[in-house]
């Protein structure tokens, strides 16, 4: 018998648990490029690195909420959001590389704004989620955009 929906649960966004040395490296860079910026007089770009760095302050110290998710004859629900498979091109779902690598689902979108969503995929089986998904849309390997990688090297 044919599912018609697949449910999981996940945290909302892959999180990394910053140390006190991320703080004071995050800290050091911040004061480095303010001090460059007041040695070219560049005041403006003062307020943009301060205001930058409080709101990735804000985001580093966020802690992810269970959410469910949803992957149904109509599209991905990912909380409240709805993904119809009418405004994705395909999907992929990475092998794990790592032992104890957070599991994704990776969405190509027809937007150009935000083309790919990235899914954490936590206690969902990834064969039978795959099965599912290409009843619908096609696979398409994909891989981790620059700012992601390095996003994740970072801590965020």
């Amino acid at each position: 018998m044919e599912k018609d929906k697949i449910t999981w649960q996940a945290k909302e966004f892959l999180y990394y648990k910053k140390t006190t040395d991320w703080y004071w490296y995050f800290g050091t860079i911040v004061i480095g490029l303010m001090a460059f910026s007041f040695y070219v007089h560049d005041i403006l770009f003062i307020f943009v690195i301060g205001i930058g760095a409080f709101t990735m302050l804000l985001y580093a110290t966020k802690v992810p909420e269970t959410i469910n998710y949803q992957a149904t004859s109509q599209g991905i629900i990912a909380g409240k959001t709805q993904y119809p498979y009418s405004s994705l091109v395909s999907f992929w779902i990475p092998p794990q590389t790592k032992e104890g690598e957070e599991k994704i689902l990776l969405l190509h979108s027809q937007k150009t704004t935000m083309p790919l969503f990235i899914i954490p995929l936590g206690n969902a089986n990834r064969e039978e989620l795959r099965d599912f998904l290409f009843n619908f849309i096609d696979e398409k390997r994909e891989d981790l955009p620059l700012g992601q990688i390095f996003m994740n090297w970072v801590g965020f």
